[in-house]
C-alpha cells in the first residue's frame, strides 16, 4: 500500500531534504501510498459526525484513533504499513532517529478532518506517551485532500522556535509530510476555508523512543504560541499553557484523560 520504492530508490535524498529543511527537520514526500489504496482511502473516509470532535480556543476539527469502526483500509494502512519494521527501518534511515516504533493504542492519533472554518493552532505536543515511557520523535501525515487548492487554506505550518519563520504546506492529495517533534517543534494548520462543503482529511500518527530527543529526562504539555498576529492569544496561551501545566503537575497519571485505541472514554482535549 505504501510506494516502498519510491522511498527505497531515495533514501540518500530524502535524508539530506529531512536533516537539512529548516525551520526545523521536516519532508514532504508526494505519490506517498499507492494509488489504488489512496482512492480507497478517501473513498471511505468517515463524515465528520462519525468522529469524535475537538473544538476550543486552541483548535477545531475532528480526531479520532478508533479506527477500527471505519473501513479495514486504515487499520491496513497503519499498522501493517506504517507500524511494519520495514518502514520503520525506513524513518529510521531518512531522519536518522534510531529505534522508532509505532503506538498500538494510537495516542492522539488516528484520523482528522476539519470541515469549513476547522483549524490548529500553533503548538508543540505533548512530549510523551501517556502509558508508555516514550518520547514523540516524529510526527507523520498522510493528506487525502482531491482538487484542494491554495484558496482553501489549511496549510500545514511549521514555525521557528521565535515565530520570526515558518513554512507552509498545502494538504493535497497522497501527499505525506513527517518532522521531528521536540521542544521547539512549532506547528499547526491554517484555517480551512471551503463553503463547498469539502473536508481536510488526514491520516496521522507519531513514532517514539525511549530516549528523548536531547537525551535529558522532561515532561511538558501540550503548549500553544501566537501567531504575531494573535494579539489576544500572546495573552491567553502563556496563561493556558500554565494552568494546564500546573494541573497535570497534581495528577498521579498526568495524561489519565488520554483517549486510546483501547479506552476510548473520553475526548483528549491535549
Amino acid at each position: 500500500m505504501i510506494n516502498y520504492s519510491l522511498l527505497e530508490n531515495n533514501i540518500a535524498k530524502y535524508s539530506k531534504l529531512f536533516n537539512e529543511a529548516e525551520p526545523h527537520k521536516h519532508l514532504v514526500i508526494d505519490n506517498f501510498l499507492e494509488s489504488d489504496a489512496a482512492d480507497i482511502a478517501y473513498k471511505f473516509f468517515p463524515k465528520m459526525e462519525e468522529m469524535d470532535t475537538l473544538k476550543d480556543f486552541r483548535q477545531n476539527k475532528a480526531q479520532d484513533p478508533d479506527i477500527t469502526k471505519f473501513h479495514s483500509i486504515f487499520s491496513q494502512i497503519i499498522f501493517e504499513h506504517l507500524h511494519s519494521q520495514r518502514f520503520l527501518q525506513l524513518m529510521s534511515q531518512i531522519t536518522g532517529i534510531s529505534n522508532l516504533h509505532g503506538d498500538p493504542k494510537l495516542y492522539a492519533s488516528g484520523l482528522a478532518q476539519g470541515a469549513n472554518g476547522s483549524y490548529l493552532n500553533v503548538h508543540i505536543d505533548n512530549s510523551s506517551h501517556p502509558v508508555e515511557p516514550w518520547y514523540r520523535r516524529v510526527n507523520l501525515l498522510i493528506y487525502l485532500n482531491p482538487n484542494w487548492k491554495e484558496d482553501k487554506g489549511g496549510h500545514l505550518e511549521l514555525w521557528s522556535k521565535d515565530m520570526s519563520e515558518s513554512v507552509a504546506i498545502l494538504p493535497i492529495f497522497n501527499r505525506m509530510a513527517i518532522f521531528a517533534t521536540d521542544k521547539q517543534s512549532w506547528h499547526g494548520h491554517r484555517h480551512v476555508h471551503t463553503p463547498d462543503g469539502d473536508t481536510r482529511k488526514s491520516i496521522n500518527i507519531y513514532y517514539f523512543t525511549e530516549k528523548s530527543p536531547d537525551g535529558s529526562d522532561y515532561y511538558h504539555v501540550t503548549s500553544f504560541r501566537a501567531r504575531k498576529n494573535e494579539i489576544f492569544n500572546k495573552f491567553l496561551y502563556p496563561v493556558d499553557n500554565l494552568v494546564r501545566t500546573v494541573a497535570r503537575n497534581f495528577r498521579r497519571n498526568k495524561d489519565e484523560h488520554a483517549v486510546l485505541l483501547e479506552q476510548k472514554d473520553t475526548t483528549d482535549k491535549k
